[in-house]
């Protein structure tokens, strides 16, 4: 019966649920040592895009290769976002309960930490998709971020509906919903970074393509 046909449309989405929820699994183990999960993040969005474009190969090969390609920027980009996220955090919550008095402050450090969130996510958008030192993926992912505020804006309140409902039901959406979250922004990137490649915005070089121009300054005023 054709239903039960491996080329069943039925079945290549349920092997592709499952497939993002793998990968989720895997980068929920990968990012228990905080100082990893930019590296796992990083690889996370590195397999999902392939997954969009159904080009994913074999998965766990596929995810620990990115993870280990990208443990060094992973790190030294991570760590700063890492900072300020929990810098943002704290002084938000501070002024926040110290009264209206401080209700300026209060804003000021919310919006820097819903900005920071964004900035994050193009970062490891970035890392996954290009090959470059940390200072330039970093670099890319503040223009991106500010020359797309729209799809920013998108991704904040993405990783935010994440937060709300880990909020409520622990570890349990972490563990399956990661990849299900990056699946969607996989898909965000592969539009934005095909576009901006073909125009030659970006003149990085790929992770997935040898033939694509040394990086040599990210992105063109």
């Amino acid at each position: 019966m054709q239903l039960f046909h491996p080329d069943n449309a039925l079945w290549q989405g349920i092997n592709k649920v499952l497939l993002i929820l793998y990968v989720g699994i895997l980068w929920f183990l990968c990012s228990l040592p905080i100082i990893t999960m930019g590296a796992a993040s990083s690889a996370l969005l590195e397999v999902m895009m392939k997954l969009v474009r159904n080009q994913e190969g074999y998965i766990a090969p596929s995810f620990f290769g990115a993870f280990r390609r990208s443990l060094r920027t992973g790190i030294t980009g991570w760590l700063p976002f890492l900072a300020a996220l929990l810098l943002f955090s704290v002084n938000t919550f501070y002024y926040f309960l110290t009264g209206t008095a401080f209700r300026f402050q209060a804003v000021l450090f919310f919006f820097l930490l819903l900005f920071s969130m964004g900035a994050a996510v193009w970062y490891f958008g970035v890392a996954a998709k290009f090959e470059a030192t940390a200072g330039e993926m970093l670099r890319l992912a503040f223009l991106l971020s500010v020359r797309n505020p729209g799809w920013t804006l998108f991704f904040i309140l993405l990783q935010a509906a994440a937060l709300f409902v880990c909020w409520f039901f622990v570890y349990l959406p972490l563990l399956f919903g990661a990849g299900l979250v990056a699946y969607v922004q996989a898909a965000v990137f592969n539009h934005i970074f095909e576009r901006l490649l073909e125009n030659g915005t970006i003149v990085l070089r790929t992770q997935d393509s040898s033939d694509m121009n040394e990086a040599n300054g990210g992105i063109h005023s």
